[in-house]
């Protein structure tokens, strides 16, 4: 069903889709990394600094993307029309 699916996205879809599932899966690493760190965060604390971390994560990460995508559209290399 979804393999049907992605067939039938464009090129850029599915290329927005890998992006997406990436700063997700990044984030979630970020998130683990900072909840069991525990010179930063307390053991007991794990979930407030998964949630906090994930969260950093995935709006610096998805800033930095909209950025690049922002300066490939303004260079022309824009692939949308």
């Amino acid at each position: 069903m979804v393999a049907l699916k992605l067939k039938e996205m464009s090129k850029q879809e599915r290329i927005n889709i890998i992006i997406v599932f990436a700063l997700l899966g990044a984030a979630v690493a970020v998130g683990i990394f900072v909840g069991t760190n525990e010179e930063w965060i307390a053991s007991r604390n794990f979930t407030a600094g998964y949630m906090a971390g994930s969260l950093l994560a995935a709006v610096v990460l998805f800033s930095i993307y909209r950025s690049i995508a922002f300066i490939f559209e303004k260079m022309g290399g824009s692939h949308k029309k």
